[in-house]
């Protein structure tokens, strides 16, 4: 199911400024169907039932923005992980995936 998410963007290859989400920080263009990827300076990092996560012991990672750990996720952490919060402003962009054809 899609829904509107960004309107505040224009589409680079027809000019529309209607936009559909298809998933998790990608959008479609609603008139010609290009696909953008959103770019955010606040990453997201989720690690999923399932998975396997090893931070070595010469690990020195940060992550700017949430992490999310689901159950059944099993993460170790050996060296250093440093989540950082901050105040900024949000900024968003759009990157072409795929372009329309014939448009």
């Amino acid at each position: 199911m899609t829904k509107p998410m960004i309107i505040a963007f224009e589409c680079s290859q027809c000019g529309s400024t209607d936009f559909e989400e298809v998933k998790s920080r990608q959008v479609k263009c609603a008139h010609c169907g290009s696909l953008f990827q959103v770019i955010t300076n606040e990453p997201a990092v989720v690690i999923n039932k399932g998975a396997n996560v090893v931070f070595g012991k010469n690990a020195k990672v940060e992550i700017r923005g949430d992490l999310e750990v689901h159950d059944g996720a099993n993460v170790e952490i050996l060296g250093k992980v440093t989540i950082l919060e901050g105040k900024e402003q949000k900024e968003f962009k759009l990157k072409l995936i795929r372009g329309s054809s014939g448009k």
